[in-house]
């Protein structure tokens, strides 16, 4: 199976599920390449050096590497490995002479700002964004014809908003950017609906009324306007 059949196979099984598709297997994508770094790769030298270029991971997949059991000893050789370049940039830091002008240190300061900040982006980034890449090909390139995603687009939640906006510069076909708007504005207005539902239910009026889908509609409702699974 090549990459992009399995990839518009997992698309397709993602629309059965809630949320963001997109959002939703990135996220598995890239737990599996942070277990595949810890477990397989953490002693790969080019990608160590991919590490220290980036100056480690960014805030969210730091969490999510400290998250995954038993992580700690590759994640403990990782952080000693940037210490060690970081200790090495401070200790050949300029000090300035004792009758220096007063903006010297500034100037300083300023390149060893320059020499501490990331020559590359966090790895994790720009491996989850290459699969974004993937999946809003695929989706685009199969909403239509044969064995059209749209059908399970039209019921499905939806792409979140950040990654409508970026399958939006994708779009060049009249007829796919019809109708990828027309099955975006319908999912939209389900949701408007279930939303309006759980403000109609939490009214003391009908409190008595048994809770269906709209229960969580806040909070799907506000996933799909940041992007991500929350909790």
């Amino acid at each position: 199976m090549t990459e992009n059949t399995r990839a518009l196979h997992d698309l397709r099984e993602a629309l059965n599920q809630p949320g963001c598709p997109v959002c939703r297997l990135v996220e598995r994508d890239t737990g599996r390449y942070l277990d595949h770094l810890l477990w397989e790769n953490v002693n790969d030298p080019g990608l160590r050096r991919e590490i220290r270029r980036a100056l480690g991971f960014c805030r969210e997949h730091t969490r999510m590497l400290v998250s995954r059991p038993g992580a700690s000893l590759g994640l403990a050789l990782i952080a000693r490995d940037l210490w060690g370049e970081i200790q090495r940039t401070t200790g050949t830091a300029r000090l300035p002479a004792p009758k220096a002008r007063r903006d010297r240190a500034a100037d300083l300061a300023a390149g060893l700002r320059a020499r501490l900040t990331p020559e590359g982006e966090c790895p994790a980034c720009a491996y989850a964004r290459a699969m974004e890449d993937l999946y809003l090909d695929i989706l685009l390139e199969r909403l239509q014809g044969e064995e059209s995603l749209l059908a399970a687009y039209q019921a499905s939640e939806g792409l979140c908003l950040p990654h409508f906006r970026q399958v939006l510069t994708r779009v060049r076909d009249d007829g796919v950017y019809t109708a990828l708007v027309e099955a975006q504005r319908a999912i939209g207005q389900r949701r408007l609906a279930e939303l309006d539902e759980f403000i109609r239910k939490n009214d003391y009026r009908f409190r008595d009324e048994p809770w269906g889908q709209e229960r969580d509609a806040w909070l799907r409702s506000l996933g799909a306007l940041v992007g991500g699974l929350l909790p």
